[in-house]
This record gives C-alpha cells, structure tokens and sequence, in this order.
C-alpha cells in the first residue's frame, strides 16, 4: 500500500478565524463592513509570505505558530497603509483584487509587499542571515 506523504501541518487559519479567536465574534462582525475582498487579500498574502518566507521564523524569533499570524497582522496593515484611510479599503481591496490579474502589475505589487515585508520584519541579524 502506499503511503500517504500529503503535507501534515495543520492548516492555517483564516484572518478573520484569528480574529474571532483573539477579538470575539461580536467585535469581529463589525470588521466584516471591510468586505470579503479585504480578508481574501490579507489571507493571500500572508500566505504567499509565509510561503516565500518559511525559513524566517526562527530568525524573527517566532514560533511556527505565531508566524503565520503575524504576516497575517502585516499585510492587514500593508493594505490599510496602500489604502491610505479605512473609508477607501473597502473599494481599494476590490479593485487591487482584480488588478493583480494582470501580470505587469501582479509582478510589482508582489516586489513591493516583499520590500515591505523585508523592512517592517528588519532585525539586526537579517544583515548576518539575509532576510530571504
């Protein structure tokens, strides 16, 4: 019989999953006004991250568990900072969802949010170990 060799680590939750762990559901409905494409994007950029990124962890002094929160938390402040006021992320989320269907703009969007990523996880020992 063969073995099944799929990946066995649990499975990441949501952004919106870990919020309703840590803020509870009642204060979490609330952030739903935000919009689906919001809590897509936060999702699939965290992960893209994490992805792109796994050997960060132990650098950044997080544990496995904590690191896919904490990109989570990032790119939620990425797409507010890109949005530049609460009042538009609904409507930026929307159109950046669909802009990153094009493949000129998907490949700089990714190179700035791994910029981004690169400078607000910055520690002195990112010069010694090279943030990747």
């Amino acid at each position: 019989m063969l073995e099944d060799k799929s990946d066995t680590r649990p499975a990441t939750k949501s952004f919106h999953e870990n919020l309703i762990q840590r803020l509870g559901p009642y204060e979490v409905q609330a952030l739903d006004v935000l919009g689906q494409d919001f809590f897509y994007l936060v999702d699939q950029l965290s992960a893209n991250l994490h992805e792109n990124h796994l050997q960060d962890a132990p650098l950044l002094d997080l544990s496995e568990s904590e690191f896919p929160w904490e990109l989570q938390v990032f790119a939620n402040q990425f797409l507010r900072e890109c949005a530049q006021s609460t009042g538009r992320l609904t409507n930026f989320c929307e159109g950046l969802r669909k802009r990153l269907d094009e493949p000129e703009f998907r490949k700089d969007f990714w190179r700035l949010l791994d910029e981004a990523y690169k400078h607000h996880f910055y520690v002195t020992d990112s010069e010694k170990h090279l943030l990747v």
